[in-house]
């Protein structure tokens, strides 16, 4: 299936329907090329083209949207909103840059992420992804409501890189 048109003249819509009928390309109550488009035409005629009625063929009737009404409408939204904004803002979102968040929003994503990560990890572990990955001070880590104070080391002393050599020089 493929689309053939788009149009908001039930004029057109229906010529170029006809002409797939005509064509052999659908099908009207059954019915393909002229068989088929002098049921199409009489229909067209009437006032009475049923849409269901085509084979082979398709019709989705939407409403037509102006601009502004993009925004609102749910599929297109985001898009709409994507396109609008500012290379600034878009280039923050794509590189993962809560900046241009509301603090709610951010304090919200930033919650998830936390309790991600508890549940994925634990102890040391935790206490290493918090120091390492987030950067958090063990006061933040504390405020944050873990408590991992028993891995806390001190803080003008740590050296990630020193840790993991000496972790290294013990497997060898």
């Amino acid at each position: 299936m493929r689309i053939v048109s788009a149009t908001t003249d039930e004029e057109m819509l229906h010529t170029i329907i006809g002409a797939q009928i005509l064509g052999g390309t659908m099908d009207y109550r059954g019915f393909s090329n002229m068989k088929g488009f002098e049921q199409f035409r009489a229909a067209c005629r009437a006032g009475d083209v049923r849409y269901s009625d085509l084979d082979y063929g398709f019709v989705e009737q939407t409403k037509n949207l102006m601009l502004t009404d993009c925004a609102k409408e749910p599929r297109l939204e985001k898009a709409y909103r994507l396109l609008n904004l500012s290379e600034r803002e878009f280039n923050a979102i794509r590189s993962g840059s809560l900046e241009n968040l509301g603090a709610d929003r951010t304090c919200l994503i930033l919650d998830k992420a936390l309790s991600w990560a508890a549940r994925n990890y634990a102890g040391w572990d935790l206490y290493q992804y918090l120091r390492e990955e987030l950067g958090m001070s063990n006061e933040e880590i504390s405020h944050a409501g873990f408590e991992l104070d028993e891995f806390y080391e001190d803080e003008t002393d740590y050296e990630a890189e020193d840790d993991y050599e000496e972790d290294c020089d013990e497997e060898l």
